[in-house]
């Protein structure tokens, strides 16, 4: 080994070192070290380490890169993991775990191929099934795959497999569901999406685990179609259950699909909303997150120009329309958020395959009046 290698010196220093960008440079370092001194353990570990800091930190998009590394080094050594910092933790939980953002980074950047997605997918069925767990949850993922890129044939045959499957003791069986009210409500078949809404909230249908939101999973998903189809009365009523539920779960906090629900009932509340957040959407990286925040604010500022031509806005040089008179044309303003997501929407429709991101944006955009 190199001469001053010391892999748990390198944990505690980066330990030591805020979550965030410095840190991931820091665990980067270690791997390197590691993999000049062919430390299998730590080469390990320290991917694991990254993935994790990079899943909850920073960029999905850097699992894509990492966690494939960590599958091949635990693939060729399977006992290799065990170092002192894994005490109380299991490989295979971990492993799973992480696959689950690997996944969510395939719905998020166009950057990875739809090729590359379908193998992801794949192979963690394949893991899922190997650590004996049921198939079941990898079809509801794939559903939720193609559902999200536009190819319905394809999640109706994988919803059809996951219903074909016996729920375990700890499935999450509202959150299934939710999966395949997306699925009717994409394809007209509301009455059907409603039914099995309705089972959600009646209680007949609810999740095993502790962690389940799956109510503002399920006012989450009636937003989108509730904007989608200019349903402004009714998706104001979904963001507000939305905006002030306890959940501290941020994946819940829509709030750009809450200021466009409020843009005929409440458009000065919509207006603090944007005020608040224009500059989160700006530095938004997840692409998915940025064509629903920039679509959203499009259809907001169509449907406030017919009453405001202009508004004040105090947001400083960095705005990407500045200028020194902090008055904004609403036109302007639709017409610049209108134009990034449909640069972000032909980018996923490219790499799906599909016009669906493409059609969305038109469809919602038409309805906002």
């Amino acid at each position: 080994m190199e001469t001053g290698y010391n892999p748990e010196k390198l944990v505690y220093g980066y330990r030591k070192l805020g979550h965030g960008r410095a840190r991931a440079s820091a665990i980067r370092y270690a791997i390197n070290q590691a993999d000049i001194n062919n430390d299998i353990p730590y080469m390990v570990f320290f991917r694991e380490e990254l993935c994790h800091e990079s899943s909850w930190f920073l960029d999905e998009l850097d699992v894509v890169t990492v966690f494939p590394e960590l599958l091949s080094l635990l693939d060729k050594h399977p006992d290799a993991w065990h170092t002192p910092f894994w005490q109380g933790r299991d490989i295979q939980t971990d492993i799973l775990e992480m696959y689950g953002h690997l996944l969510d980074a395939c719905l998020s950047f166009y950057q990875i191929a739809f090729e590359d997605c379908i193998n992801f997918y794949n192979d963690y069925k394949k893991r899922l099934v190997a650590y004996g767990y049921s198939p079941r949850e990898a079809y509801v993922d794939f559903a939720e795959f193609y559902i999200e890129t536009g190819h319905m044939d394809s999640a109706k045959k994988y919803l059809r497999k996951a219903r074909a499957i016996p729920f375990s003791k700890s499935d999450c069986i509202a959150c299934a569901t939710i999966t395949e009210i997306k699925y009717y409500l994409l394809e007209d078949e509301k009455e059907k999406a409603d039914k099995l809404a309705e089972k959600i909230r009646n209680g007949t249908l609810r999740c095993r685990g502790v962690l389940s939101d799956s109510m503002l999973g399920l006012e989450r998903t009636y937003l989108k179609y509730y904007i989608l189809n200019g349903d402004y009365d009714k998706a104001a009523e979904a963001a507000d259950i939305l905006e002030h539920s306890s959940s501290e779960v941020k994946v819940y906090n829509r709030w750009a699909s809450f200021m466009c629900a409020y843009a005929s009932q409440k458009p000065g509340r919509g207006l603090r909303i944007y005020k608040k957040h224009w500059k989160d959407w700006e530095d938004e990286n997840d692409q998915y997150e940025r064509y629903y925040e920039f679509k959203d604010a499009a259809c907001f500022f169509k449907y406030l120009k017919n009453s405001r031509e202009t508004i004040k806005l105090d947001t400083g040089s960095t705005f990407p329309l500045y200028n020194n008179t902090s008055i904004y044309s609403t036109e302007e303003l639709c017409q610049y958020y209108y134009g990034e997501a449909e640069s972000i929407a032909k980018k996923f429709d490219k790499r799906n395959g599909t016009d669906k991101f493409t059609n969305e944006l038109v469809m919602s955009f038409a309805n906002a009046y």
